[in-house]
C-alpha cells in the first residue's frame, strides 16, 4: 500500500512498521509526519498509543537522519506534553512524569544548552508547551542557535507562550534566516498579536524580497482582526502573483480566525476591501481555493465571499465555480455556494440550472440546491419548466422543492421554506 492510502485508513500497525524498518530516510521522515497528523485519530485505532509514542521516541532519539529526527520530535508534539517529555527523560536518563510544571520548565530551559540539537529542539517544543512566561528569556537566547531546526521550534514556541519579549528577537530571524524559519517566525509574531508584533510583519509587506511579502502576508492570515484586512487587501496589488494569491488565502482563512465578537466586523470590513479591489484580483484565488483546498472553513468563506466580490466580467468564472460546489459534502459550502449563486444572476444562468435540474446523471443534492437558486432568479422560463419538472420527477426531495421553487416564483406549488 502507499503512504496515501495508509494515511486515509490510518493503518498506525504499518505506519509504524514503516517508520522502524525502511531504509529510505524521506519515507521514514514522511511516516513520522503522518502518524502525528494522525493522532486525533488514534484514539479509534486498535493499536495501543504506549507503542505508537515508543516508535516516535526511538525515531527521534536514534534514526540516523536528521529529518527523521526532527519530524518525530514533531509528531511527539502533536501526542502531548507527556509524550515530549518521554523523549527528553530519555534522552537525559531523567523521569519528567512526576516533577512539578516549574521543575520541568527550569530542566528544560537548561537543556536548551544541551550538545545534541535533538534535545534542545525537544526542550524548546515542550516549553512552547508548558507556556511559562519565565522560560521566554532563555527561549528568546535560543533563537540564535547554530542549527536552523533548533531556531525553528524555538519560534515556534515564542509564538505559543505569545509574550511581547520575544517580538525583537523574531523580526531579527524574520528578515535574516533561511525560509522555513522565516516561515514560524513570521506565525509567531501573529499569534503574539500585540501592536508591535503586528508591526513587525506589516513592515515587511512592502519588503523588496519577494519571498518576505509572502511569508508576512501569509502569517497576517492568523491574526482574525480588522487590522490586517487592509494589510491584506493591500497585498491584493502586490506585482507577484503569488504574494497576490497569498493574500486572498490569508483573507479567507482571517474569517475563519476573527473573534465571534470581531467577526461580523471582519467579515464586513473584508468585503468592502474586495469590492474597492480589482476583481481579477480576487476571483481567481476563491476560485481556487473552492477547487483545491481541503479545509472546510477556507471552502465555506471562499463560497461566502465568490457572490459579492465578482463583477460582470467574471460572472461566469464565479458561476462554474460555486455550481460544482452545489453537492459539496459539507452541507454549509453548499448552501452558501447556492446562496452566492443566487447573487450572480445573469450570464444564462438560469438556463444553465435548469438544464441541471434536468439532468438525471447530476447529483440530487446538487439538483436540490440549483431548485433553490432557481426559486430566487427564476422567472416566465422557469415556471414553465418547473411545472412540468414536478408532474414526472420520481425524487420526492426533487420533487419537494421544485414546488417550493414553483410557490416563489408564483406558480402553483407546495408551502414554502427554505432548506437548512
Amino acid at each position: 500500500m502507499t503512504l496515501f492510502e495508509l494515511e486515509r485508513n490510518a493503518d498506525f500497525e504499518k505506519l509504524v512498521g514503516l517508520l522502524e524498518t525502511s531504509s529510505n530516510p524521506n519515507v521514514r521522515s514522511r511516516t513520522a509526519e503522518i502518524i502525528g497528523s494522525l493522532e486525533p485519530q488514534e484514539a479509534d485505532s486498535k493499536f495501543p498509543r504506549d507503542e505508537i509514542i515508543d516508535a516516535l521516541v526511538v525515531a527521534a532519539n536514534e534514526d540516523e537522519s536528521e529529518d527523521v529526527r526532527a519530524s518525530a520530535i514533531d509528531a511527539l508534539d502533536q501526542y502531548g506534553q507527556a509524550a515530549l517529555e518521554q523523549l527528553i527523560g530519555e534522552i537525559i536518563g531523567q523521569e519528567l512524569e512526576e516533577v512539578a510544571e516549574w521543575k520541568k520548565a527550569q530542566a528544560l530551559a537548561q537543556s536548551l544548552g544541551a550538545d545534541r540539537p535533538e534535545l534542545r529542539m525537544a526542550a524548546a517544543t515542550g516549553l512552547g508547551k508548558i507556556g511559562e512566561d519565565n522560560v521566554v528569556g532563555p527561549l528568546v537566547n535560543q533563537l540564535v542557535d547554530p542549527d536552523p531546526r533548533v531556531r525553528k521550534r524555538v519560534a515556534r514556541a515564542c509564538g505559543r507562550i505569545g509574550t511581547a519579549e520575544s517580538v525583537p528577537g523574531l523580526s531579527k530571524i524574520l528578515h535574516e534566516d533561511q525560509y522555513d524559519v522565516r516561515v514560524e517566525a513570521a506565525y509567531a509574531l501573529a499569534d503574539i498579536g500585540t501592536d508591535n508584533a503586528i508591526r513587525e510583519l506589516s513592515s515587511v509587506t512592502d519588503a523588496d524580497d519577494e519571498t518576505l511579502r509572502r511569508i508576512a502576508v501569509d502569517a497576517l492570515g492568523r491574526l482574525g482582526s480588522v487590522e490586517a484586512v487592509e494589510l491584506l487587501a493591500a497585498a491584493l496589488r502586490d506585482d507577484s502573483d503569488t504574494v497576490r494569491r497569498t493574500a486572498m488565502f490569508s483573507l479567507v482563512q482571517l474569517l475563519s480566525e476573527a473573534p465571534a465578537d470581531a467577526s461580523h466586523q471582519v467579515r464586513e470590513k473584508i468585503v468592502g476591501e474586495l469590492e474597492q479591489a480589482n476583481a481579477s484580483e480576487s476571483v481567481q484565488p476563491l476560485v481556487d481555493i473552492l477547487a483545491q483546498s481541503t479545509e472546510t472553513a477556507q471552502r465555506r468563506n471562499a463560497a461566502w465571499l465568490l457572490g459579492r466580490v465578482a463583477d460582470v466580467d467574471h460572472r461566469n468564472q464565479a458561476q462554474d465555480a460555486l455550481i460544482d460546489t452545489l453537492g459539496d459534502d459539507d452541507p454549509m459550502t453548499s448552501k452558501f455556494a447556492a446562496t452566492s449563486l443566487s447573487m450572480l444572476d445573469g450570464n444564462g444562468l438560469e438556463k444553465r440550472l435548469l438544464d441541471l435540474i434536468e439532468n438525471e446523471y447530476a447529483d440530487v443534492e446538487t439538483r436540490v440546491r440549483a431548485l433553490f437558486v432557481l426559486g430566487k432568479i427564476g422567472g416566465d422560463s422557469s415556471r414553465d419548466r418547473l411545472s412540468g419538472f414536478v408532474d414526472r420527477v420520481e425524487n420526492d426531495r426533487l420533487r419537494k422543492r421544485g414546488f417550493s421553487a414553483l410557490s416563489k416564483l408564483g406558480g402553483v406549488g407546495a408551502p414554502t421554506g427554505d432548506f437548512a
